[in-house]
């Protein structure tokens, strides 16, 4: 091979690395800040599920910054559909239950936007954790949880909910 084909050709080679690499480092942003729409959510319901308005609405602040801060583009093709599609119902119940300290307003809230980011989760596998879709068999509303068991978020009540899905872990593992 002539030493400027080679050239050409290697540093092509070498681009194309850089982009792969940029392309993997987008995705691995976007899963740190997707799982921190998951932990944010999680905080939410456990303060719900602790009767906390106030503990409820100072995360759900936290988690109305997280969902602002997923980037759509770092996405691919269906999954950011899925991101654009739902990002707005998202930040719409985060905000209203960080606005309050009514709890039964946040619950109301909590319900769609428990739907919705399960929606969400199904479509986008990003999460670093197994979650559990558990309905409370008092309300028949569903939530998001790390554990099959624990209190719900609408009724307080401890076990009185039931595992309707499982959302398996699915890491981004960096290659070396």
């Amino acid at each position: 091979m002539k030493p400027i084909l080679l050239f050409t050709y290697t540093f092509f080679l070498t681009g194309l690395a850089g982009l792969t690499g940029l392309a993997a480092s987008a995705q691995q942003d976007a899963s740190r800040n997707f799982n921190q729409v998951i932990t944010q959510y999680l905080a939410v319901k456990d303060a719900l599920a602790a009767s906390d308005g106030n503990l409820a609405l100072t995360h759900a602040k936290v988690l109305l910054t997280a969902v602002k801060s997923v980037n759509a583009g770092s996405l691919p093709d269906a999954e950011r559909k899925t991101w654009v599609a739902f990002e707005p119902k998202l930040e719409y119940d985060s905000r209203h239950i960080s606005e309050v300290n009514r709890i039964e307003h946040q619950r109301e809230h909590f319900t769609s936007l428990s739907a919705n980011l399960y929606s969400v989760l199904r479509v986008i596998k990003l999460n670093e954790v197994m979650l559990y879709a558990l309905t409370c068999t008092m309300t028949n509303k569903t939530f998001l949880s790390q554990t099959a068991t624990g209190k719900d978020p609408y009724m307080g009540m401890a076990n009185c909910s039931k595992v309707t899905a499982t959302l398996p872990a699915n890491h981004l593992t960096p290659k070396p």
